[in-house]
């Protein structure tokens, strides 16, 4: 069986090129894609929640009983405020102390100057999951500690500041601090500053999944693919390029014999006459110098001709 090599030729180069143009949209797709993707997410491993709850005793409840709960607390009806301290947190062990602190100091600028500092357990312990810590602010024993301060020290404009600190430590998790703080504003009203608190531990999981394209039914990696591609679609493209550049048309040099009488040379068409072939440019030149006329250059086929027109003789030369 006979092989038409031209036609196995063409075909192979057919398949060269589309193989070519797969590989060269694969590798658009690669690099249209991340090589990795890294996706994080976030739990929460823990929560730790204190709270301080809290009402009044008052010495005229023409207005406010006893037992009411407010946000501002009049200084003087309030003989007593009454509180529980509650701290929570599912599956936590461990243990706590809270601790009743009542300074005395006097102001100096803006400079605190302390004269007495008391401090007071109020409990401390340990404690499976929640703990709950009561407290009582008895007014009338602080303002007659406060009275003893003042007579004792000279320094009548002593004031005193109340707060409870709570310190909780707890088996895998952060320690957790509160201070709950008594003011007093500039209209003699009381009120608690840090009451409620919470802290929730965040754990941050980081995943990475490597990205793949199917590629004739396997899975290639993005990274790979980049690489493979790009490689497999030169490859493939050199046979087409090489073929169309040992096929293109390769202008004939010119013989040197020629490149004097290149200015009398003009590019036309086959002219029309009885012809006499010429056998070297020597020639050609001896007949342009005796009729004094104008090269004609044309192309026969594969061949240069250079012709010389004399009335109805035409003079042709052939280069190749």
């Amino acid at each position: 069986m006979k092989i038409d090599k031209k036609r196995a030729l063409l075909g192979g180069l057919a398949l060269s090129v589309s193989l070519a143009f797969i590989f060269a949209l694969y590798s658009g797709v690669a690099y249209s894609r991340e090589p990795v993707t890294t996706k994080a997410t976030y739990s929460t491993a823990y929560t730790q929640e204190g709270h301080f709850a809290n009402y009044g005793l008052f010495s005229n409840e023409t207005v406010y009983k006893n037992g009411t709960s407010l946000a501002y607390y009049p200084s003087k009806i309030t003989t007593a405020i009454v509180g529980e301290y509650r701290f929570s947190s599912d599956g936590a062990r461990g243990s706590y102390e809270a601790v009743l602190h009542v300074n005395y100091y006097v102001s100096s600028g803006k400079k605190k100057v302390y004269l007495v500092n008391d401090t007071q357990l109020l409990s401390k312990g340990t404690f499976s999951g929640s703990f709950e810590v009561p407290l009582v602010i008895n007014f009338t024993e602080l303002n007659e500690q406060l009275k003893k301060v003042r007579e004792g020290t000279g320094l009548y404009r002593a004031e005193m500041e109340v707060y409870v600190t709570v310190k909780v430590l707890s088996n895998g998790q952060e320690p957790f601090v509160q201070e709950i703080r008594l003011n007093r504003d500039a209209s003699g009203m009381l009120y608690f500053s840090g009451t409620d608190k919470e802290y929730q531990k965040v754990v941050r999981t980081v995943s990475t999944t490597t990205n793949s394209l199917s590629f004739a039914g396997s899975d290639v990696g993005v990274s790979t693919a980049r690489t493979v591609f790009p490689a497999m679609a030169l490859l493939f493209a050199i046979p087409p390029a090489g073929f169309i550049y040992a096929k293109r048309e390769k202008k004939e040099p010119e013989p040197k014999e020629l490149k004097g009488l290149k200015k009398y040379t003009v590019e036309g068409t086959s002219p029309d006459g009885k012809r006499v072939e010429l056998s070297s440019p020597k020639d050609l030149e001896r007949v342009f110098e005796l009729v004094d006329r104008p090269i004609v250059h044309y192309r026969d086929g594969e061949t240069d001709v250079y012709a010389i027109t004399d009335g109805e003789t035409v003079y042709e030369y052939r280069a190749n």
